[in-house]
């Protein structure tokens, strides 16, 4: 199976998804998202004297970072890492490793063919900062990628029964639908594929194997029978803070190569600012439709 992780798991392409580009929800703010990502935690046997490295709040697990696309096909799996690894840590292991094992992350704006006057006039408003991931509040933002504002209501439960109240509340509602879809992608995973939560007694190195064999067999089913009953159904799970080509190299981050503290800062504070916008710019359309243009912002 995994000898097919190269056919039928492609890291995100370098435009925009039919599922933003179609959804006036999510487009034009978020037309340069490729995907999500989020971690989860699998259920692991290990001798006895690894036992309390991979001991977290999930049990003993080995913690797998994954992306996905819109269209809930995994586009990178990094598995193996210890339960008690903190999200991020995993997240810059997965930015650092050598190509093609790297997670693919893009600068700059689309390519000439993929430009049309819309879209080259939403690039001039929001800026080119460069592609990105969706992420939770287990990251941070950061170049490549946004994760939800800290503070404000953010899952689509706390949603129910209210309506945004000011840009930072529109933002994250918006941004909680999308990640939303990565958070189905893994339960979609773990519930056709029991052996994932059965603690197989299988050698360590086998275990992680399994795991990528699973999203790989995910892909191919998602690919090949698109109506499938399981892929279908919206299975989400609770991870508590818990066919596509793409050939082309260019314009692709190397987070290999090291900047200092202060242009880190720089950098971060760039991309904050452009969720900013991004937020701002949802918020006039929103007030423009439902509030009869007026965007005082309550609650902030």
């Amino acid at each position: 199976m995994n000898g097919l992780r190269d056919r039928y798991m492609k890291q995100a392409p370098n435009e925009i998804p039919p599922e933003i580009a179609n959804n006036p929800n999510y487009f034009p703010y978020f037309k340069d998202c490729i995907g999500m990502i989020d971690g989860t935690h699998i259920d692991a046997m290990l001798p006895s004297n690894l036992v309390a490295r991979f001991r977290g709040r999930k049990g003993v697990t080995q913690n797998v970072l994954a992306a996905c696309t819109p269209n809930k096909l995994f586009s990178y799996v990094l598995a193996g890492w210890e339960g008690a690894a903190n999200d991020y840590r995993i997240l810059q292991d997965a930015l650092c490793r050598p190509q093609p094992y790297r997670l693919r992350v893009y600068d700059g704006i689309l390519p000439p063919p993929l430009i049309n006057n819309r879209v080259q006039l939403i690039t001039n408003f929001f800026g080119s900062v460069g592609k990105y991931y969706l992420c939770d509040a287990g990251y941070t933002t950061m170049p490549g990628f946004i994760s939800p504002y800290r503070g404000v209501r953010y899952h689509l439960k706390e949603h129910i029964g209210r309506t945004p109240r000011n840009s930072r509340e529109l933002f994250n509602l918006r941004h909680s639908s999308l990640q939303s879809k990565i958070e189905s992608t893994f339960g979609t995973l773990k519930n056709r594929f029991k052996i994932l939560t059965a603690k197989p007694n299988y050698p360590f190195p086998t275990q992680v194997d399994i795991v990528l064999a699973c999203t790989i067999l995910h892909n191919f089913i998602a690919i090949e029978d698109p109506q499938d009953d399981i892929l279908n159904e919206n299975v989400l799970i609770d991870e508590e803070n818990d066919d596509m080509t793409n050939e082309d190299g260019t314009n692709v981050v190397d987070f290999t190569q090291s900047r200092t503290q202060r242009e880190e800062r720089d950098a971060r504070n760039e991309w904050k600012e452009l969720r900013d916008q991004i937020a701002w710019a949802m918020w006039v359309d929103y007030c423009a439709k439902y509030k009869d243009g007026d965007t005082t912002e309550i609650g902030l």
